[in-house]
């Protein structure tokens, strides 16, 4: 009887150690696929960069949207013309980032918000009364190019990874744009009650870090989105060949034929 139940206390241990192997095997499972774009060496900085540049983007474009009572403008008026100002915003990108390319674009609009932004900061710290249009001016100008930049983000974004990493890195990235959007109501509110131009201030050295971090990344512009699967997205992204004027003849494949036949060579 005692050599049966030390079996079966025997069999109970090992079946409590397999459960707990197995457990303790999709725990590590699920950290390596939540992490994956960290512990992945050939896409880990390009992936930080991104979250990076979500997260910034969202603060500033929720900021200085609702940044109108620090700087005691006209609040109906304000979201208006901030609204308003979002069409020539995207049209605008359209015919930058075709003819400049993704990445000097967005570097481009980064320091527009940047300075747009700084000066009004500034004038705010020097003068003791900024005019109220002064005001709008330039908090609505660097939030036009801060709308064109979180759009272009959008796409340049999707141009950067393969297939293998893409949807992960959208979804990761927009998880961070809304931990900015989630944090830019606070920076108002805090800053706004301490120091006037703090929020400005935030909103200005945000946007200069980013433009100066877009420089770590690739043009994407006229290149082949990354389709394979492996861990070099970047070694598939080649220029896109141009056609020749005339081109050499091309001989038709059929799958069914074993031999090559001199009769399907079109001229």
């Amino acid at each position: 009887m005692n050599i049966i139940r030390r079996n079966e206390l025997s069999g109970e241990l090992e079946k409590e150690q397999g459960d707990t192997r197995s457990l303790r095997s999709v725990v590590v499972a699920v950290v390596r696929k939540a992490f994956l774009l960290l512990i992945t060496p050939k896409v880990r900085q390009k992936a930080c960069i991104v979250f990076f540049l979500w997260l910034a983007t969202s603060i500033i474009y929720y900021g200085v949207s609702l940044n109108s009572f620090n700087l005691s403008t006209n609040l109906y008026m304000y979201t208006f013309l901030s609204g308003l100002l979002e069409i020539p915003a995207y049209l605008l990108l359209w015919l930058a980032s075709t003819t400049l390319g993704r990445k000097r674009t967005l570097m481009c609009l980064y320091l527009t918000c940047s300075v747009s932004i700084s000066v009004l900061t500034a004038l705010i710290m020097l003068l003791e009364e900024v005019p109220s249009w002064a005001k709008m001016v330039l908090s609505l100008s660097g939030k036009m190019a801060i709308t064109a930049a979180y759009g272009l983000v959008w796409y340049y974004s999707t141009e950067l990874f393969s297939t293998k990493y893409r949807s992960r890195v959208m979804g990761e990235a927009n998880m961070f744009a809304r931990l900015g959007s989630s944090c830019s109501p606070y920076i108002n509110d805090i800053f706004g009650e301490v120091m006037v131009w703090g929020p400005s201030a935030v909103f200005s050295l945000a946007t200069l870090a980013a433009a100066f971090i877009v420089t770590l990344l690739p043009e994407t512009k006229n290149k082949i989105m990354a389709q394979g699967i492996d861990d070099q997205p970047e070694h598939v992204m080649e220029h896109v060949p141009s056609r020749p004027e005339h081109d050499p003849p091309r001989t038709q494949y059929d799958p069914l034929r074993t031999q090559y036949d001199p009769s399907t060579t079109q001229t």
